[in-house]
């Protein structure tokens, strides 16, 4: 018997050498930048009387550092590569965000179709069982009486305990 060592050689790659984290460093400069644009419009104010525009304009910077950090580290050190994802999360998550957006206050799509107002007791347990269906495996039980729970915490906390004007239940004046 013969002794074979195999010596691999170290792995070689670009100017990238952290593809999965240079895109995650450009993805929060670049959501820094829009924060950052969003946040324009808004007062600065001076020394202690900051204006409301103080807080996102600080947050979009230190977003930004933080996304600049990232991307020198994957110039730098050897990282993950980029792997593939699927879409199926992202589409879920925006559309329950958006079926929300649309049915709390009511709208219009396409100048032709309108949703009525729904208020928070339809719209959320319908946010979130689209939600669910970000996920590959899911329980439905268990979503229908999360649902249920977070809108009974979000109808206790913003309508009751914090007073603010959300429509629950707008067919009955609630």
């Amino acid at each position: 018997m013969s002794d074979q060592t195999s010596t691999a050689a170290p792995e070689t790659r670009g100017l990238i050498k952290s593809p999965q984290d240079m895109m995650a460093g450009l993805f929060m400069v670049a959501f820094g930048l829009f924060c950052l644009w969003a946040s324009s419009n808004l007062t600065l104010g001076r020394g202690a009387n900051l204006g409301p525009g103080s807080f996102p304009r600080g947050l979009s910077f230190m977003l930004m550092g933080v996304g600049a950090i990232i991307i020198i580290q994957a110039l730098t050190v050897v990282g993950p590569r980029l792997e593939a994802w699927a879409i199926r999360g992202p589409l879920f998550v925006i559309g329950a965000v958006l079926i929300f957006a649309g049915t709390i206050r009511g709208t219009t799509l396409f100048g032709t179709t309108v949703i009525p107002p729904l208020g928070l007791i339809v719209a959320g347990p319908l946010t979130l069982i689209v939600a669910s269906l970000a996920a590959n495996e899911r329980n439905w039980f268990q979503t229908l009486i999360f649902s249920a729970a977070m809108t009974t915490f979000c109808i206790v906390l913003f309508k009751i305990a914090l007073r603010l004007p959300i429509p629950v239940a707008p067919w009955m004046n609630w």
